[in-house]
């Protein structure tokens, strides 16, 4: 895990997207971390049925660290995209 700054960095990381189904919208901030060790993810998943869609949003705390949240988005996105 990073260490703390003598004040945080308030730059944002909007992250705006959309697909034929769902637009949206992401955003982040460093804040008081040395490093942004948070992830996330908006991703258009494949169903089962292969004829219905879904999306899925998520957001990976980097609070164990950046590669956590790394290994947490792939794992979830390689579970979705099958």
């Amino acid at each position: 895990m990073g260490g703390f700054l003598d004040a945080p960095i308030r730059d944002k990381n909007p992250d705006p997207g959309s697909n034929e189904y769902f637009q949206w919208g992401a955003c982040a901030m460093q804040g008081w971390r040395s490093s942004m060790e948070d992830t996330h993810i908006c991703q258009l998943v494949n169903m089962p049925n292969k004829s219905d869609y879904g999306q899925l949003f998520g957001v990976f705390d980097g609070h164990g660290g950046a590669e956590v949240a790394d290994y947490a988005k792939q794992h979830f996105k390689n579970t979705f995209m099958k």
